[in-house]
This record gives structure tokens, sequence and C-alpha cells, in this order.
């Protein structure tokens, strides 16, 4: 289960959304989710999701790759769907003893569910397709108005990617600290709520302290480097917007558009 979550991982491939200039793909991210917001149920939701199929195929990443960040949040999926299917009122479908479903609830499902699968997608081909250092970079210029308000642009980026960048390794560790615990006899699904919380310490202890210590070595390893922050922070790379990236923006923004109307 754990190896299956994929969330933040870049993926090296040869693409044209690969070397597209990160500022280009979070501008046309942004603008792709508040549409996919905005959009009307079934008609232009569909050619927003037809979209994202089309930048899933130029990204030349596995469809299993996404298929893996959709897994991820299954369950979230599956329960805001029932609820909005079961807890919304109209024409009825289905009447049961404790149960009733309407028409109106089953479409608030689907449109919440494909919704969801759009924004998701969307982000997963951002991660994809940018590399960490590429992404800290472009978040960071994108933000670069608000530092003349006093805001730490470079430290919260800084922040957000590493948060981004250590939720696999995470995961991977409580995967391995699992099966170790399941080897030495233990077993979290038996037993009593109370004895199954009690047990379920001796797997959270040893990922708060491999957390920590991985925090402590990072901090090391930067103060190393003479790491100080942002301020007089040069750049071996500079950023540098392309014809391509503009048109990259425009496509997205004016299928948007024709979407939205």
């Amino acid at each position: 289960m754990y190896h299956d979550i994929s969330l933040g991982q870049y993926i090296p491939v040869q693409s044209t959304l690969h070397k597209l200039d990160p500022r280009s793909k979070i501008a046309a991210t942004s603008i792709l989710v508040m549409a996919a917001f905005m959009a009307d149920f079934p008609e232009q939701v569909s050619l927003l999701l037809l979209l994202v199929a089309v930048l899933i195929w130029v990204s030349r990443v596995s469809l299993r790759d996404y298929l893996k960040a959709l897994r991820s949040f299954l369950f979230i999926i599956i329960i805001t769907a029932l609820m909005q299917m079961f807890f919304t009122g109209g024409e009825n479908l289905l009447n049961l003893r404790f149960i009733t479903v309407s028409f109106e609830g089953v479409l608030a499902a689907a449109s919440f569910t494909v919704r969801f699968v759009i924004i998701l997608l969307a982000v997963r081909i951002l991660t994809a397709t940018t590399t960490p250092m590429a992404m800290t970079r472009g978040l960071e210029k994108v933000l670069e108005p608000f530092k003349r308000m006093g805001f730490p642009v470079h430290e919260l980026v800084m922040i957000m990617t590493i948060s981004l960048r250590f939720i696999p390794l995470y995961i991977e560790e409580a995967g391995r600290i699992r099966k170790a615990q399941i080897c030495r006899g233990a077993d979290y699904r038996e037993g009593p709520l109370v004895k199954r919380a009690i047990k379920l310490t001796s797997f959270l202890v040893p990922l708060f302290r491999i957390s920590f210590q991985r925090a402590g070595d990072l901090a090391q390893a930067m103060e190393a480097r003479a790491y100080r922050g942002g301020e007089g922070r040069t750049h071996l790379y500079r950023l540098q917007m392309r014809l391509i990236d503009y048109l990259y923006i425009l496509l997205i923004a004016a299928i948007s558009v024709i979407g939205l109307y």
C-alpha cells in the first residue's frame, strides 16, 4: 500500500512539459484548478477532464503513476461522494429503510468526484514534471511581490517544498516500521479499540524519532552549506520564460474560459 503513493515525486522523462518554465506550469495549474471549481457539470467539466487527459499524454509519464496519486485519495473521494449522494435532497431515485438517494444527490456526487479528480491530476502533472528545486524557484518568483509586504517568501516556499518532498519518504518509512512490527507479532487489527490504540504507540514512536532525526540531519546539512535564508542568495541557473511558456499559459486559459461559457 505504501509504495503505491507517489504524491510529490518528480518523474524524470523527456517531454515538452518537463522543459517548460516552472512559473508557466504553476500559473497554468492554478487556472485549471480554478476552472474546475467554477465549471458547470457535466459539459464544461468534461471538457476540462479531456484537457487533463491530453496533458497526461503530453507529459509522457505513465498513466499508472497518475492512478497511484488518485488511489491515495480514494477513501476521501468515496466518503465525500456518498455524503453528497445520501444527504442531497431532490427527486427520489431509491428508497431504502434508512437511506434515500435522490437524482440531485447522484449528480452532486458525480460532479464532486470528477472535479476532485481533475484537481488531483492537475497538481500531479505539475509535481511529476517539475523538479523540487525548480518548483522552489518558480514559487519564489511567483510570490516575489509579497516580499515587499514583509512576508518571508523564500523561507515559506522552502518549507513547503521540503514538506512535499519528505511525504513519500515518511510513508515509505512507515511501511518499513509496520512490516517490522508485524514480523515481531504485532497485530493492529485485533482486540478492543483501546488496546489497538496502545499498540499503535509502538508504531508512532519510532516514526517520530526517525522524523526528528531526518529533520536534524537536514538542518546540519543546510548549516554546513552556509544556508542563511533567501537574503542575498544567488542561483546558478536563472529562470527564463520563453514563447512556448506563454503559449502554454494562454492555451490552458483559453480552453478553461471556453469551458466556462
